[in-house]
């Protein structure tokens, strides 16, 4: 996790305990020793300290304290030939990062439109979700994940690259079996009915969303060449970054 990250993950935990220990309990007592030396009716006084701490309770407390999500990007990750014969292929991901306090559950990614540099929007892909790491159809299926509060996150996989792929940019979206995308001509940027896409740049429109969080949509640029190297040996052959295109910015 990113060190800016970590730090804001740090000064949220410690501002919210600030208002919890320090800035409620003087502001309830701050209201009695008030009632006391303006000689104010001590049993109303009284009664409006429970009701702060009542509202601290019921609705600043949950407020502060709910889950609170920001992402980064993760390098780009080398995973070695599993498979005899096999190829290495590397991930792209995004890390989603709770720093509220409290557990966000459910925590879905999904990739909302896919562009080419070009500006021609694949219509291929309608919005789909997007495996968390380590997840796949054939050997676990796609399940959401939470996120506990204080800093914990998990990693995203937008990508993964593959020389043994043709083409060798797939996008890691869920699609189960036996569904599968429209099927495309091989002159197009995403040919046949596979979520894979030829070397290029394109832009991706991502957001993640939980039960009681999210982040909201973003564009990313993808920067992948045709052929890529078998090897983790090799410098990591596509690239990520924040990046919002023009024909968005309109």
């Amino acid at each position: 996790m990113p060190k800016e990250l970590a730090q804001l993950t740090h000064r949220w935990s410690l501002f919210v305990s600030v208002i919890n220990i320090v800035v409620i309990p003087l502001l309830v007592i701050g209201v009695v020793v008030w009632s006391v030396c303006t000689r104010q009716d001590l049993i109303a006084a009284i009664g409006l300290a429970l009701s702060i701490v009542v509202a601290h309770v019921a609705t600043t407390r949950p407020f502060l304290e709910k889950p609170r999500l920001a992402l980064f990007i993760d390098h780009v990750r080398c995973s070695p030939p599993t498979m005899q014969n096999g190829t290495a292929s590397w991930f792209i991901r995004l890390g989603i990062v709770n720093y509220g306090l409290r557990p966000a559950k459910d925590c879905v990614g999904r990739v909302f439109e896919v562009w080419t540099a070009q500006g021609e929007q694949l219509m291929k892909f309608d919005p789909l979700t997007l495996f968390w790491a380590r997840q796949n159809n054939k050997h676990t299926g796609f399940s959401p994940v939470i996120t506990q509060g204080g800093g914990d996150f998990e990693y995203l996989d937008v990508a993964q690259v593959k020389k043994q792929d043709t083409p060798p940019l797939k996008l890691r979206v869920v699609i189960p079996p036996p569904m599968t995308l429209t099927k495309w001509p091989d002159d197009y940027p995403s040919p046949g009915d596979k979520p894979f896409l030829k070397g290029g740049i394109y832009y991706l429109k991502i957001g993640i969303h939980a039960a009681d969080a999210n982040i909201k949509p973003s564009w990313f640029e993808i920067t992948c060449p045709e052929v890529v190297p078998d090897s983790c040996c090799e410098k990591p052959p596509c690239q990520i970054q924040k990046k919002t295109p023009r024909f968005a910015r309109r």
